[in-house]
């Protein structure tokens, strides 16, 4: 299915005359998981310096957790907003295709905006008008009226996945209120007169506490991505 996307992303930059590809995306975000996993060791080896193996363990596990979540959150924006712009580009060709603006200029002016293939809602809509476009020229449909089509039925699925992401929201922010009550307790410790940093850190009991503490985090935040994936799936 993406090998048949792609190639009809091709021919509709070839009906459209070629396009500049819309501005890349950083490494960072087209990388999301090398990236944090980059934070996360060099949180991890700043924190063996200042604290021990076990500080430099937790600092590697918070600091890519962290930085999973910023960039997450930073590629949720980047291809909200490329999708955006594609339906708006959508509207636009349609637009001018019914104003009489000849079919390759008025696809050359919108091909930018479609232009961003790692965005799977945005490939999608490619691919549809790519369809329409094939139909069009194959019965003598009128083009415009096939994209205005297109562009409700696409509005209505984009609706659609903003409800999936504000319910998913939900189980995310509970996933990471969890994962920040240990920082309350350590402070409810110290509050009470005890030193539990010292005893994490500096003692084996401490450590194997601190490790199976870990462990389970690691575990509860992956099971929550997966709850809050399977919500935007079903819907």
């Amino acid at each position: 299915m993406n090998i048949l996307v792609s190639r009809r992303h091709r021919r509709l930059t070839v009906l459209g005359g070629g396009a500049e590809p819309a501005a890349p995306q950083r490494l960072a975000d087209r990388r999301p998981r090398t990236a944090a996993v980059t934070v996360g060791a060099l949180g991890a080896a700043i924190a063996v310096l200042a604290g021990g193996p076990v500080a430099g363990a937790a600092a590697a596990v918070y600091g890519t957790l962290a930085a999973s979540m910023v960039l997450r959150r930073r590629r949720t924006r980047w291809a909200t907003e490329a999708t955006a712009r594609a339906l708006d580009a959508v509207a636009v060709l349609a637009a001018d295709l019914r104003a009489g603006v000849a079919p390759g200029g008025a696809l050359g002016a919108a091909l930018p905006a479609l232009s961003v293939p790692d965005v799977a809602p945005v490939s999608r809509l490619v691919d549809r008008i790519t369809s329409a476009w094939e139909v069009a020229d194959a019965a003598g449909a009128p083009l415009a009226e096939l994209l205005d089509r297109l562009e409700t039925d696409a509005r209505g699925l984009d609706r659609v996945r903003a409800n999936a992401a504000a319910q998913a929201a939900g189980a995310s922010a509970t996933a990471w209120l969890l994962a920040a009550l240990p920082v309350a307790g350590i402070g409810v410790g110290y509050g009470m007169g005890a030193d539990p940093l010292g005893v994490l850190l500096h003692t084996r009991v401490g450590a194997a506490c601190a490790g199976l503490a870990l462990l389970l985090q690691v575990a509860g935040m992956a099971w929550s991505s997966r709850l809050a994936r399977g919500i935007a799936g079903g819907m």
